[in-house]
């Protein structure tokens, strides 16, 4: 410690003196304001060092109260966004129930024009093998439903039940290769046999080159076969080929139902006129 101060006192001093002629010039005592001329002196001399350093000492100040805000902003926006994606969530929530219940609205009120019995069902799965088009519904044989029954939306024919089981039954789609009806072109009335073809299509087999169907044409359930309640809509014709070589006209039907979007559907509670016969598995 005393090699310390032999090295050093000079600074020491020095420092010590300047901070003393700071403090007696720039905030001198009663008996040196009474030297007027020195302390204006002084104040000149060490008034830029001292207002150096207070603005160095604002600087520190200001730096650390801006340092502390941004803390309290930063953790006020963590907390609006959570709050924003907390109402994103509740809003998406709001919105699907909103149109679940346009889409049973719609459903009741279809399942009123039917003149059958009927029943509401989810839907709650997709068949996932690419050979065969088929969905599942949340309702069995204990709530009635049989292979053979029809499977409707108010927009259009989904398909038929292929097998019922207790609280699960597997719908064949209209598009399905093994679905086959007896269907009619609503503005000219001509029948046809329509048959799956997979996608979102059907086929029309059997319309000779001398019927009209042209494309655009909305074709329909004749309701002879019984398969499906007369008049539900199929589809409409996208597509008419006559070729030279063939008997037969080439139609193709895309159907009304995505069935890829539907999510419930009314099963007719009411087993097909003409026996059913289950298509291959």
């Amino acid at each position: 410690m005393g090699s310390f101060f032999r090295h050093w006192w000079r600074l020491l001093a020095a420092v010590a003196l300047f901070v003393a002629a700071i403090q007696l010039f720039v905030r001198p005592s009663p008996a040196l304001e009474r030297a007027e001329p020195v302390r204006a002196a002084g104040t000149a001399l060490f008034r830029p060092f001292y207002l150096g350093v207070d603005f160095l000492r604002q600087g520190i100040t200001g730096a650390w109260d801006h340092y502390i805000a941004l803390v309290g902003v930063s953790r006020e926006n963590d907390r609006l966004r959570k709050e924003v994606a907390d109402l994103r969530l509740r809003l998406h929530e709001t919105r699907d129930a909103v149109l679940e219940n346009r889409r049973l609205k719609d459903l009741l009120h279809y399942s009123e024009t039917v003149e059958r019995r009927s029943l509401g069902a989810r839907v709650v799965g997709h068949e996932v093998s690419p050979w065969f088009q088929a969905l599942f519904i949340g309702a069995g044989t204990e709530s009635g439903v049989e292979p053979g029954m029809s499977v409707v939306t108010p927009n259009g024919a989904v398909g038929r039940i292929h097998q019922s089981h207790p609280g699960l039954s597997e719908v064949l789609l209209a598009s399905d290769g093994r679905f086959a009806a007896d269907v009619m072109v609503e503005r000219s009335r001509v029948r046809a046999i329509a048959e799956g073809i997979g996608g979102n299509f059907c086929r029309l087999k059997y319309v000779s080159p001398v019927q009209d169907i042209a494309v655009g044409d909305r074709i329909v359930f004749s309701g002879f076969d019984g398969s499906m309640p007369k008049g539900v809509l199929l589809g409409t014709v996208v597509s008419v080929d006559r070729p030279k070589e063939s008997l037969f006209q080439k139609v193709k039907v895309q159907c009304a139902v995505n069935f890829q979007d539907v999510e419930e559907v009314m099963v007719i509670l009411t087993r097909p006129s003409i026996p059913f016969r289950a298509g291959r598995d």
